[in-house]
């Protein structure tokens, strides 16, 4: 609010003494002194910007069967079944903070998270040909995409 009012009364200011400077007239160089000055009265008193955004974080986790005595799966041909988790290292969380500083319009300051977890799987008694297709929360993931080994159980 301070950047208007300073501004217009720079103008008015700037215009009463008329002539010019450089090309520009009195009322657009006291425009531009009033500006500048409100603009570091409404920082002052607003703050600098927003609040950093934070993406992506996780407040717990939920990883698929991992009960002891389940069932185990007995697989003739092609199924889709869920595993039972057999080992889990700890979740590392890796924080990227991206944004802030200064630009015209400054960004705001955003951290994205994101998590990695090593795996065993048990998906069913016997020996298994291939893992064809590996499904999380109901998407398909390419399993090339993955870092993916299979033991077969021979």
């Amino acid at each position: 609010m301070a950047t208007i009012l300073l501004s217009a009364a720079g103008a008015a200011i700037g215009g009463s003494f008329g002539g010019t400077v450089l090309g520009l007239s009195g009322a657009v160089i006291g425009r531009a002194v009033g500006a500048t000055l409100g603009r570091v009265i409404d920082q002052k008193i607003m703050g600098a910007g927003s609040d950093a955004v934070e993406m992506g974080r996780v407040d717990r986790f939920r990883v698929m069967g991992a009960s002891e005595g389940a069932g185990v799966a007995h697989v003739w041909g092609r199924a889709r079944i869920s595993g039972q988790v057999i080992w889990a290292s700890r979740f590392k969380e890796v924080a990227t903070t991206s944004g802030g500083g200064k630009g015209a319009p400054p960004e705001p300051k955003t951290t994205r998270y994101s998590y990695t977890v090593s795996l065993a799987v048990g998906l069913c008694e016997g020996i298994v040909q291939k893992v064809g297709r590996v499904w999380a929360d109901g998407q398909e993931i390419n399993p090339d995409s993955l870092n993916l080994r299979v033991y077969k159980g021979g």
